[in-house]
């Protein structure tokens, strides 16, 4: 349906008038480039977060805290779960009485604790915010980050009441609630980049640095599948299609097919038939993995030419973000077997296409909003092997 009245105004000022700075702070890349984190304050103590578009609490593990093996089932030491510093309770932290955290991620990670509202600081805004104190955790951490800022809708938010969800406002919805921002936007750009900057994160606005503001926007739409609510809750979107050496895949896109644009997913998750033409594609082509869940492939393989056609605009992934280092002299594609697209399975662009766009999350609108970036260099490449010698696409036979 055509949008109408304020909104439609407002999405037409936004594609021709350059979108103002916003409240920056810098990303710390972790994996070499599977995650990424910022800083953020709780009370006066300062964590790393892991960055999260694909859920809304904001969460921190406490001092003694139990860990469970999620192979096991089983109890174990503080380390296995490899969390950076633990948060002690402080004299600005109060608890929410009778309120319980529980939540569990895609991957199988699970956790659970207490809640509260403590005084949460990040890219230079203060929120007196409630969040959640994790106490129990069976989670395979990266030795740096300490919790997650989940950045998505109320309606995701894990905090309960017995087994009655007790929705809130996640932490960017209180800035601009609270007018902390001067608009409902905020904005990322991650980057490959392992030393230095690895992304930014603006609120009420993009960057501060030097790129090209040429939007795309798409309409967020409600996630329809089964066992979410019927309102706004990811950051969910369709797609015309996607393209593979310029064709595009069969039922890689349309009104059917959903995406949600999570920068805590690494790779991007796409229709079983899309995933395996990609992987095809690779030369040497990649071949998937039963025991692993993921295809592997060649660490000096070609990647075919992919773009994803967002509105009308295509979207080029950068050969290197197609090829991820697994270790021990072994690569996986970037793209996943997300299930059935005749299904009501709901797809993921993950970190693998968010690498190749800075993204507007315009709550005010409802809308994404995507500026695409040219190819660029940097010091995460893998076992010496150029931007040339990785892509196999039409301009490079």
């Amino acid at each position: 349906m055509a949008a109408t009245g304020a909104s439609a105004a407002r999405r037409q000022r936004l594609s021709k008038l350059l979108i103002a700075n916003g409240s920056t702070t810098t990303l710390t890349s972790l994996f070499t480039g599977e995650e990424f984190a910022a800083e953020v304050e709780f009370g006066t103590q300062t964590f790393e977060m892991i960055v999260d578009t694909g859920s809304s609490d904001t969460w921190v593990v406490e001092a003694g805290f139990v860990c469970t093996d999620l192979d096991t089932g089983k109890t174990t030491t503080e380390a296995y779960c490899d969390f950076g510093p633990y948060y002690t309770k402080s004299s600005t932290f109060a608890a929410i009485s009778g309120e319980t955290f529980s939540i569990e991620y895609g991957d199988g990670e699970y956790l659970t604790g207490i809640t509260g509202t403590e005084e949460v600081t990040v890219a230079g805004i203060t929120v007196d915010q409630e969040v959640a104190l994790v106490t129990a955790a069976a989670w395979e951490g990266d030795g740096t980050t300490s919790g997650l800022m989940g950045l998505a809708y109320p309606a995701l938010t894990s905090a309960y009441k017995g087994s009655t969800q007790e929705v809130y406002n996640p932490i960017f919805t209180m800035m601009y609630s609270k007018g902390l921002i001067a608009n409902e936007y905020f904005s990322l750009l991650i980057e490959r980049q392992t030393s230095g900057p690895s992304g930014y994160l603006a609120f009420g606005g993009v960057p501060d640095i030097a790129f090209t503001q040429n939007f795309t926007s798409t309409p967020i739409i409600t996630t329809t599948i089964e066992g979410y609510p019927d309102s706004y809750d990811f950051y969910t979107i369709n797609i015309v299609s996607m393209e593979l050496n310029g064709v595009a895949i069969s039922n890689s896109g349309g009104s059917a097919v959903e995406y949600i644009v999570d920068s805590g997913t690494t790779l991007n998750y796409v229709p079983a038939s899309v995933a395996n033409a990609i992987n095809k594609a690779f030369s040497p082509a990649a071949t998937y993995s039963s025991a692993d869940g993921v295809y592997i492939v060649s660490c000096t393989a070609k990647a075919p030419a992919v773009s994803i056609d967002i509105a009308g605009t295509l979207f080029a992934i950068n050969p290197l973000d197609m090829i991820l280092d697994a270790g021990d002299g072994i690569c996986i594609s970037g793209w996943m077997d997300g299930g059935s697209s005749n299904t009501e399975d709901v797809f993921i662009l993950g970190d693998t296409f968010q690498k190749n766009v800075v993204t507007l999350f315009d709550v005010g609108a409802a809308t994404l909003q995507f500026a695409g970036r040219e190819f660029y260099a940097s010091d995460d490449t893998y076992w010496g092997v150029s931007l040339d010698d990785r892509y196999e696409g039409e301009d490079s036979k």
